[in-house]
């Protein structure tokens, strides 16, 4: 197959040409001079890389939880690749979800590719701008092996508090299987999360978000993430959960190529506005409805962030048209970075010959119109026209 576009995102930069695509992986790129007879012509739609999405906990009326099935997740995935997503790490701490995606990961679905599993949890502390330190869970490093076991091989990250009690014993046991850690949802000052940065984690869970900030006179997780080289950072950057004006301090002092762009995605991603059965009905839980607002928070009763509905897509849109970032840099964010740190590189990521073709094209207003995953359309704009899960909103739906 032979692909035309006059805006063609490739390693180089934005070209006008034409993707030859055979046996799953881009063959060869050609410059519009060649006047070569196209099979698909885009016109001045631009084509970027799949992106990835590494933190992702579902959308569309699916979550990934204990009770999820397959036929489920399948949606999920396709959800997602509406999204432009073509690689995902899905998010979850239930360990019959973590061994439903391992297993599934084995498999090509018509959806998003699960390149891992995302553990974001279950050790951390639910503090925040809006929150309040109730105290810690207890490390129970037989439920980490039950991860590691269910996973397969497939346990990518797992996230904690580095002040934690025992913290470091779960951190050490994960580093020994191969599973990157995570500074998440942590009250640690600066002093705790270099500690923990020291003891192997290497990655910052939704930068700024229930984490410590910056203080002048403690910079906090916030500030040691950015400050030591080792870490890699999430940003959500649908300009909700992290102001535009902070991404773009975040910006001038990361490395961009340590810098991952993320959605949090729950649930009621995609969901229209409106209030909703929330996703925890214990007694005295401020999540037992669930807000999605016309901006497009999704706020527990106490006003407090609950995850996003916003794709990466949306904020590749906000660095490139609001903070004027060059898409090619930001591109760095959404596909080429987690390739490196989840993924080979060498083999997919980027626009280039030999790799495997993922790619999305997306309108001026930052839709997907289609995605491809290893060289096959996993999503349509013209024909997937209903992905949202018609069960969720006749159980969910409050108003």
């Amino acid at each position: 197959m032979i692909l035309h576009s006059k805006r063609i995102y490739l390693e180089e930069g934005c070209q006008a040409g034409y993707l030859e695509i055979e046996d799953g992986k881009f063959k060869a790129f050609y410059p519009e001079s060649e006047n070569i007879q196209a099979d698909v012509d885009y016109g001045n739609h631009r084509v970027i890389p799949g992106i990835f999405d590494t933190h992702n906990h579902g959308g569309f009326g699916y979550r990934m939880g204990d009770d999820t099935t397959e036929e489920e997740a399948k949606a999920y995935l396709k959800g997602q690749a509406s999204f432009g997503v073509t690689c995902v790490l899905p998010t979850t701490t239930s360990i019959p979800c973590i061994e439903l995606l391992a297993r599934m990961s084995e498999e090509d679905q018509d959806g998003a590719e699960i390149i891992g599993i995302h553990s974001e949890g279950p050790w951390g502390a639910r503090v925040g701008e809006k929150g309040v330190n109730t105290g810690y869970p207890e490390v129970d490093l037989d439920v980490a092996k039950k991860m590691v076991e269910a996973g397969h091989g497939k346990l990518k990250m797992v996230g904690i508090a580095p002040e934690v009690p025992h913290a470091f014993e779960a951190i050490d046991y994960f580093l020994s299987q191969g599973v990157i850690m995570a500074a998440y949802h942590t009250n640690a000052n600066y002093e705790q999360a270099n500690a923990g940065i020291d003891r192997g984690i290497t990655v910052a869970t939704h930068l700024g978000n229930v984490m410590t900030g910056l203080h002048h006179r403690d910079v906090g997780t916030l500030g040691a993430c950015l400050l030591r080289d080792e870490v890699d950072c999430e940003i959500i950057c649908d300009g909700l959960h992290i102001s535009l004006p902070m991404v773009k301090i975040m910006m001038k002092v990361k490395n961009h190529d340590q810098i991952f762009m993320v959605s949090d995605n729950v649930q009621y991603a995609g969901a229209p506005t409106g209030t909703y059965k929330g996703m925890n009905q214990d007694e005295g839980s401020d999540r037992k409805r669930i807000h999605v607002t016309e901006e497009g928070f999704v706020l527990s009763d106490s006003g407090r962030l609950s995850g996003s509905s916003k794709p990466v897509l949306y904020g590749i849109g906000n660095l490139v048209e609001k903070l004027g970032m060059p898409l090619e840099e930001v591109l760095k964010f959404s596909s080429y970075n987690p390739t490196r740190k989840y993924s080979d590189f060498s083999k997919k990521g980027s626009i280039r010959a030999g790799k495997e073709a993922d790619f999305v094209v997306i309108s001026d207003d930052y839709q997907a119109l289609e995605t491809w995953s290893k060289g096959r359309k996993v999503y349509d704009a013209k024909v997937d026209t209903d992905l949202f899960n018609p069960s969720f909103l006749a159980e969910f739906k409050l108003d």
